[in-house]
């Protein structure tokens, strides 16, 4: 019994000392903007949001990060060194693969076109229904404008995945041939006394079926 207690203790020594490895020492946050109105590109969150690749060295592996749903993003677990930042989402980026020298905390600021902007105003809301006029315009000029949505819910940045207690409006414009205006959309069957969030989305023909979103608006003010 001593042979074999002996035994285990120098193999859980053993599984230490390969254990011992140097842990993350650099963090990298940041925004995806809009090159031409230095907005963040707001964004589905984790459900088909902006991802962020982060390749360190010379690995063709990359670290994903998502942006949280406004556009900004955070890793905390990198090492220190050179890295090479790339981001998909419902945009383009304005330079190619972007090279980057992390230590310590690093913040990098990525400009990119987006496919659609949108912003959503708050015309009339009577406790049950809310209209709301969505502006949009379509950046890349080679996509085509397939949809253009509202999104509600109870809680705040709904996205065209996540909207509890609420719902989704769509519109296929896809053969409007739309660049930029307006459109009406009226929610109804609102439950009264209810704080609900909203926001636009818009959808180009471009890969990948990302979507835009305006910024988040309420019912309420508080």
């Amino acid at each position: 019994m001593k042979n074999i207690y002996f035994a285990l203790l120098m193999l859980s020594f053993a599984s230490c000392s390969i254990d011992n490895y140097d842990m993350p020492n650099a963090t990298l946050s940041g925004k995806v903007s809009d090159n031409v109105t230095n907005d963040m590109v707001e964004n589905g969150g984790v459900n088909s949001g902006t991802i962020i690749q982060i390749f360190e060295g010379t690995s063709k592996q990359p670290i994903l990060s998502n942006s949280f749903p406004d556009g900004h993003f955070v890793n905390a677990a990198l090492f220190s060194g050179q890295c090479r930042i790339w981001a998909v989402g419902a945009f383009k980026m304005v330079e190619d693969t972007i090279d980057l020298a992390i230590s310590g905390k690093s913040e990098i600021n990525i400009k990119v076109l987006p496919n659609v902007r949108l912003s959503t105003t708050l015309v009339s809301f009577t406790g049950t229904t809310a209209t709301l006029t969505v502006t949009y315009e379509k950046v890349q000029t080679a996509e085509t404008l397939a949809q253009l949505a509202v999104i509600w819910s109870k809680y705040n940045n709904p996205n065209m995945l996540t909207f509890a207690g609420g719902s989704t409006q769509i519109q296929t414009v896809s053969s409007e041939g739309l660049t930029s205006g307006e459109r009406t959309f009226t929610i109804t069957g609102l439950t009264a006394d209810t704080k609900y969030y909203i926001r636009a989305a818009g959808r180009t023909d471009a890969p990948g079926n990302y979507y835009n979103y305006s910024k988040t608006i309420s019912t309420q003010n508080n």
